[in-house]
């Protein structure tokens, strides 16, 4: 769902910035509605605001919790081997699963915050810095 929700904001980001490009000619004049862009960017940016509030919440649990869940399933695996992983093959293959479905989710969430801080550093980047 973050990934859908970042895409779909960040999508709409580009789009507008790309009809702005078109609206600037060879000699940097204007032609568009100013006010109409203006109005555009500043639903997206509310937009981007509500989804950090609820992504953020998202984001913290998901990494907490899938922290916890490897922590747990390493504990259980190396203390407790013979209640847990040596007790039948059905049970070291669920425990071997749900640790990697645990390291997955970890991976997913690191890699979406990865891709957000890219995408942020590229835009400061072409800006430059705030004056």
């Amino acid at each position: 769902m973050n990934y859908c929700v970042m895409s779909f904001l960040s999508d709409q980001f580009v789009k507008l910035n790309e009809e702005f490009s078109k609206c600037i000619g060879d000699r940097g004049e204007f032609t568009g509605n100013f006010e109409q862009f203006r109005r555009r960017h500043q639903a997206v940016t509310r937009s981007v605001g509500e989804a950090d509030r609820f992504l953020m919440i998202s984001n913290v649990t998901c990494f907490c919790c899938q922290i916890v869940g490897i922590i747990i399933i390493l504990f259980s695996s190396i203390f407790y081997p013979k209640n847990t992983v040596m007790s039948s093959a059905e049970g070291t293959f669920l425990y071997i699963f749900w640790l990697m479905i645990n390291f997955l989710g970890l991976s997913l969430a690191a890699w979406l915050a990865i891709i957000l801080t890219h995408a942020v550093s590229l835009f400061i980047i072409k800006k430059g810095p705030p004056k």
